[in-house]
């Protein structure tokens, strides 16, 4: 027999000597299933390619797994059955392997436990046994809960995007198996996934919980849960739970000195019927002694003893913990051992953790104290904010966000439902920064080249940055900020147009942080300020740290980013060799204090600095350790900052730390050194204000509803630029490329405020179109890698936007403007899309055949003479409704009309009357072909599938009616007018949920139809575009009802669909959960999440919004550049409202004043613009425009 492995109770000083040790744990697997279970007791399942549950493998704090919790229901204390997830020393610890299975043993609390797991020869499932054993002198009752977080897809595709491969998850109870079932809705019909399945046999009540925020809870973590903090019993919760888990409980009764058994199943299968069969048909008797027989048969058939498997599975860990980090193995590698063991069952090799476990907790020193007795010191009168609902509120002004996070003793500080983010980011840098400070780094592209981890974690939001603060007197350390180790005291987070601001007061000090991008720079500065309240001088430390990933990656590869410490200069340097066109580029890390002064001590291994408890309690703060320079190669590199600071009674320090990246060394040394002159820092963040400040400013409204007005003056347009069109990232989706269609959008939204980025986008996008016409989907910077589909609208885009664009400013020579075709290989029959690298065509033009070309593409029709549908028309969940090329798109018509019709003043102006004969001819072609087959007798259909039956039709069992088609029926103008009234009545009728604030896109939602539209029947009902609302083509309701002239309810529909309006109060910000100062790019539209936001920031339905609300509603245009067009739809109880508009390109400015005395708004009767008349056409006013740089007033009056 093996000996026991026993792991010893390492000190966090012996690091660097653990880090060495070879990796311990197990790899079981019998050819169908892989399991990773590592002595600290985190781990992974997989089935072939498909990871069944979660592992990050973050080789430092690894704290993933499928996990045993244990809790004595008498005095609620809880353990786990390994070392994680719950922290603590136990009596004793020690693992066993033997082939086919792994032991963990612990004694804790008068418990023995073990935990004993193997893989079932012949099927995908792993059986765990868990023994306890009462050594106590009482009658102990021991609750078991089993935890794992569920993935069911690639491991790359789930790391990539967590939030979006977990929204076509569904769980399932089956109560006479103790099961629960697992499955994900495919995309396609030719997309397979296994089911996951997971069982708990026994006798007694059986609890379940399949969703991960109500297990853990918001603010909590796996190492205390909420579902662990009260004698409550599981939720019971299954079905569309948008963040699956899977986690049975069960109760054991033992009496002084009695063991007794239960075990847990996790496996999977091709179907239900088969993951059933594996919990129903597998006894758990002798699971375990069978599989150690057949290990032993595969060892003996590979000509090994026991010894030399141990080594393999030694060597097979430690083999791709190097291929991980390139530790922790001896070399060479038997490699001839490593193929005879393995190939046979063809065993994945994980990653592994390679840092010692926790020291066992004892009494909390004073170096781990984040309070004390008047730590806290009481602040003033707090500031009143605006549409305040418990969790934060706007200032004054409206330009910050101000999220209040009180401290709770013994629970922390109180959390908004999601994290709430800012974005802040130049063209070519930028940051995330959530309400704890937690948040990820990008330069040059914010998903090809991240600097620091992406997590997209909306419950956990961990970090991969922070800032502390430690005390040298006392050791006592806490963060500035919220998040990751905040003191026991309140905090208050101002998020601003480009920066976010930190308050709060403890441990006799005033702590004031300011986190910000500067206008140009590629670098994020958090500058701290620390006022010293107390009566004794105060020597304090501040550290920065920054886990480095340098690319796409979730996670670096360590080995893979080298680092250097530049003494002189006192920068640290990083690079990650080989990174395509980012492969040269470095990153810096540095300080900045007044006086000179450098950072003291710096640093770069990861493990070193974190050590085991995470960045919590980071190991080189805890322990009260100086920094000590770089680490020996290949291991997991961080940047990591000190700074030692002496303060005065009643004064104040400051420190800045930069974080960024140069083209080279060079140019990162000459960066600080910039940053390093007197008041430099302060320059920059006053600049940064200052630009955002002006900008958003150019457009200001008041009206009788603040959730408009709110929105309008200032933050669609910092989320639409910082976001949409520089970050091109947020917490929820992190795309980092333009996508045809949408930036173009973004861009001509902001030409009120900013022409020159519409002009500019515009150029872009032609310059990313093929010679043939169509364009790419989307593409990365900086070499413009992209994809090639067959989407339908993509192109028209650029003739409908630039002719926007030419209607606002009037710039005609936009069109003259050159811009060469790319060319690329076209798609092949029956592909979809190819992702490749377009070359320049070399072939001319300008932007008026780019426009032709894309038209020319677009005219091809069906068999209804409306056009093809492609592989997606806007809706690109829609990708198979017209795959074959026959099926065909009704919003694609209208859509198509409205570029027609707009571009025919173009086409005369250029002198192409056969061009325009042509499109008007085709324009009239197709307003019949809507009115006789688009048509479907109460509402427009949306559709033909390509056999040639109607999407969008009372005759469809699900997606009867969307939106899209009902709205620009009307917006095209293509529309009879009796169709367009009942069109919209209808939306109206079918897709309008008043009561829970939302529009849908479509009703009802794609679930069993046999039908299949595309991939937006895998979304799971009412989520996305699946019959949530899609907050794009709400607007565009609102839009059609503006120009309809139903003026009431475009206005109530547009205040309905402002984010401050769906969190008013607190039970409503916990309904809608994301942030209430951006727009949110759907709203869930089908229980139990109705009412709840989706993905926020990264929607372009700010800029429509922005859009809808001055053009359509208040019906403020500036038409051709010369005039000022006044035309408003607004509600007849509305007293008036008022729009102040400064001029792009200079500083005059026009204080629009309208009033409706008679509250009849139905049109303009009068304007004056300084006193004097002004001309009044069809209803409204127009203005023209003086540009003299002086404030003119306008008053217009309604009647």
């Amino acid at each position: 027999m093996p000996r026991p492995d026993v792991l010893r109770q390492t000190s966090p000083e012996a690091s660097a000597r653990a880090r060495a040790a070879p990796p311990r744990g197990c790899l079981l697997s019998n050819g169908k299933l892989a399991v990773l279970l590592t002595a600290e007791g985190t781990g992974y399942s997989a089935c072939g390619a498909t990871a069944l549950t979660r592992w990050a493998g973050d080789l430092v704090a690894d704290r993933d797994g499928y996990f045993v919790y244990l809790r004595d229901l008498e005095d609620g204390t809880a353990w786990s059955a390994g070392r994680q997830p719950v922290p603590g020393g136990p009596a004793d610890y020690r693992t066993v392997w033997r082939p086919g299975r792994y032991e963990i043993a612990r004694r804790d609390h008068g418990i023995e436990s073990r935990l004993e797991a193997c893989v079932t020869p012949g099927a995908a499932l792993e059986i765990r046994r868990v023994t306890l054993h009462n050594h106590s002198r009482r009658t102990r009752r021991i609750e078991i809960t089993s935890y794992a977080e569920v993935v069911l897809d690639r491991p790359a595709a789930f790391a990539a995007h967590p939030a979006f491969s977990k929204l076509f998850l569904q769980t399932e109870l089956v109560p006479e198996l103790a099961a629960l079932l697992v499955r994900r809705r495919p995309r396609s019909r030719d997309e397979r996934h296994p089911w996951l399945v997971h069982a708990m046999p026994g006798t007694g009540r059986l609890q379940h919980e399949t969703d991960r925020l109500r297990f853990i809870g918001r603010g909590r973590s796996k190492a205390a849960p909420l579902a662990l903090a009260s004698r409550a019993r599981l939720s019971g919760t299954t079905g569309n739970v948008l963040d699956p888990i899977v986690s049975l409980r069960r109760v054991m009764r033992l009496e002084p000195d009695q063991a007794a058994s239960i075990h847990m199943l996790l496996g999977a299968a091709d179907d239900r019927e088969l993951a059933l069969a594996l919990v129903s048909g597998h006894g758990v008797d002798g699971a375990f002694e069978l599989a150690e027989r057949e290990a032993r048969a595969e060892i003996e058939r590979a000509g090994l003893d026991t010894g030399a498997a141990e080594r393999a599975q030694a060597q097979a860990l430690a083999l791709h913990a190097r291929d991980g980090n390139a530790a922790g193995a001896e070399a060479p590698f038997d490699l001839d051992l490593l193929y005879r063991t393995w190939s046979p069952v063809a065993a994945p090799a994980p990653r592994v953790a390679l840092v010692p476990p926790p020291v066992p907790p004892g009494p909390r020193p004073a170096a781990r104290r984040r309070s004390g007795p008047g730590a806290r010191r009481r602040r003033g009168k707090e500031e009143r904010l605006s549409s305040f609902n418990g969790y934060g509120g706007f200032s004054k002004d409206g330009r910050e966000y101000v999220v209040r996070l009180g401290h709770r003793p013994g629970a922390g500080l109180r959390l908004p439902p999601s994290p709430w983010i800012n974005v802040l980011a130049n063209e070519e840098f930028g940051c995330l920064v959530s309400e704890t400070g937690a948040g990820a780094t990008w330069s040059g592209n914010s998903r090809e080249h991240r600097l620091t981890p992406w997590r997209n974690d909306a419950l956990l939001d961990p970090h991969g940055e922070a800032l502390y603060v430690r005390d040298e007197e006392t050791g006592e350390f806490w963060s500035p900020l919220p998040g990751p180790a905040p003191a026991a005291a309140d905090y208050e987070m101002r998020h601003g147009f480009g920066y976010s601001r930190c308050r709060h007061a403890s441990h006799g000090l005033d702590h004031d942080t300011w986190l910000f991008v500067p206008r140009r720079d590629p670098v994020k500065i958090a500058r701290l300020r620390l006022t010293n309240r107390s009566s004794r001088p105060r020597r304090l430390s501040l550290f920065a740290y920054q886990e480095l990933v340098l690319g796409a990656d979730p996670r670096a590869p360590a080995g893979s980013v080298v680092t250097e410490h530049d003494r002189a200069a006192s920068v640290l340097l990083a690079r990650r060799p080989g990174r395509g066109p980012f492969a040269d580029r470095v990153a810096f890390a540095a300080a900045v204090v007044p006086g000179g002064a450098r950072a003291l001590r710096a640093a770069d291994d990861r493990a070193a600095f974190v050590g085991t408890r995470g960045l919590e309690s980071p190991a080189a703060i805890r322990e009260r350790r100086t920094l000590d320079g770089s680490a020996d190669a290949d291991l997991e590199r961080c940047f990591a900052q000190q700074v030692v600071l002496d303060v005065a009674p009643g004064a104040t320090a400051e420190c800045a730390f930069l974080f960024g990246e140069e083209i080279d060394a060079g140019e990162a040394r000459a960066l600080v050194r910039r940053y390093r002159l007197r008041d430099a820092v302060c320059a920059a963040l006053d600049d940064v204000r200052e630009f955002w400040a002006e900008l958003v400013s150019r457009v200001r409204i008041t009206t009788p509803r603040p959730a408009i007005d709110l929105m309008v003056n200032g933050w669609l347009a910092y989320q639409t630029l910082a976001c949409r069109l520089w970050a091109r990232s947020a917490f929820y989706q992190s795309g980092g490329a333009f996508g045809y269609r949408d930036q173009l959008q973004d861009a001509v939204a902001l030409t009120m405020l900013e022409p020159a980025l519409a002009r500019r986008q515009i150029l872009l996008h032609a310059a990313h179109q093929f010679v043939e016409g169509d364009a790419l989907h989307w593409w990365h910077p900086p070499l413009g890698r992209g994809i090639r589909t067959r989407f339908a609208d993509d192109r028209l885009w650029l003739p409908y936007l630039t002719m926007t664009y030419i209607e606002t400013t009037g710039d005609w020579n936009v069109l003259d403007a050159r811009a060469r075709f790319v060319t690329a290989r076209p798609l092949d029959p029956g592909e979809d899309e190819a992702y490749l690298e377009p070359a320049d065509s070399g072939a001319p033009g300008d932007v008026f055949d780019h426009c032709c070309r894309a038209i020319d593409c677009s005219l091809a029709v069906g068999p209804h003479r409306l056009p093809l549908f492609g592989t997606g028309d806007w809706n690109d969940g829609m990708n198979r409704v017209g795959r074959e090329g026959r099926g065909e798109s009704v919003w694609m018509g209208f859509f198509l009309h409205a570029i027609l019709d707009g571009f025919l003043p173009a086409c005369a102006r250029r002198g192409e009357r056969a061009r325009l004969r042509r499109y008007r001819a085709h324009r009239d072609r197709l307003r019949a072909a809507l009115e006789a087959h688009g048509w479907d007798g109460g509402w427009y259909r949306r559709g033909y599938y390509d056999d040639g039956a109607p999407l969008g039709s009372r005759r469809s069992d699900e997606c009867r009616i969307d939106a899209l088609a009902q709205a620009w029926s009307v917006i095209s103008r293509a529309a009879t007018p009796e169709r367009a009234r009942r069109a919209l009545a209808a939306v109206e009728h079918e897709l309008v949920d008043e009561p829970s604030g939302l529009i849908r896109l479509l009703a009802p939602p794609f679930d069993r139809t046999e039908r299949d539209p595309g991939y937006i029947k895998g979304y799971v009902p009412g989520v996305r575009e699946n019959g949530g609302q899609y907050t794009h083509a709400a607007l565009w309701v609102v839009r059609a009802l503006a120009e309809l002239g139903r003026r009431d309810r475009a206005a109530r529909l547009l205040e309905m669909l402002s984010p401050v309006s769906h969190a008013r109060t607190r039970r409503q910000a916990e309904t809608y959960r994301v942030e209430p100062y951006v727009i949110a790019a759907d709203v869930y539209g089908a229980a139990p999440h109705v009412g709840r936001g989706g993905w926020t920031w990264y929607t372009g339905s700010a800029g429509w919004m922005l859009r809808v609300t001055l053009e359509s509603v208040l019906g403020v245009r500036w038409e051709r550049g010369e005039t000022l067009v006044i035309d408003p739809r607004v509600p007849d109880e509305w007293p008036g409202f008022r729009v102040a508009w400064r001029v792009p390109g200079g500083t005059t400015t026009y204080d629009v004043i309208v009033r409706n005395p008679r509250r009849r708004a139905r049109r303009v009767v009068e304007a004056r613009i300084d006193g004097a008349p002004a001309p009044v056409a069809a209803g409204a006013a127009r203005i023209p425009i003086a540009r003299d740089g002086r404030t003119h007033r306008a008053d217009v009056v309604l009647g």
